[in-house]
């Protein structure tokens, strides 16, 4: 059994969301599922956390939506770690930068959205259907949450200052 972790998430703005649905859907239709979580919108990880620090957690979620903006970013790659996760990356900016900075201090971080995670015999099979699927375009980064892991548990979502 894996143990439960905290993670505060940046989240996309609907029209993000939607164009990486679109993405999922294809690779849903070729019968790539994955076991990557589904329940939790399209997301950059900016640190994981011990449960022991949920209420400082949750101050810094409140401190970070009245102290930064929601900003422009562009998703321009598609990427792997290893070979089972496949995942869309983007071109790391100040303000995304800045944000994980502030909000962690994981220095081997890497900025980027699971599509898929699963065996590397079947992310080889899904990869050239995303990278037909996949062309470079700009998201917006508009809220920031704390979620809870495994099981998954919505703690607090709030907005960036627009």
């Amino acid at each position: 059994m894996e143990d439960k972790i905290l993670c505060i998430l940046a989240q996309y703005d609907e029209e993000t969301q939607q164009k990486l649905k679109d993405i999922q859907q294809v690779l849903l239709e070729n019968g790539f599922v994955g076991r990557q979580t589904a329940d939790v919108p399209y997301h950059m990880t900016l640190g994981t956390f011990k449960l022991s620090e949920e209420e400082s957690l949750r101050e810094k979620v409140k401190e970070v939506s009245k102290n930064f903006r929601g900003f422009d970013i562009r998703l321009n790659n598609i990427g792997l770690f290893g070979l089972d996760v496949l995942f869309i990356a983007p071109l790391v900016n100040y303000e995304l930068l800045n944000l994980q900075k502030f909000c962690s201090d994981d220095n081997e971080w890497t900025a980027h959205t699971t599509l898929l995670i699963d065996d590397h015999e079947v992310i080889h099979k899904a990869l050239p259907i995303v990278a037909e699927k996949f062309k470079s375009f700009v998201g917006r980064v508009e809220s920031i949450s704390l979620y809870e892991f495994w099981p998954t548990r919505l703690i607090l979502e709030e907005n960036l200052k627009i």
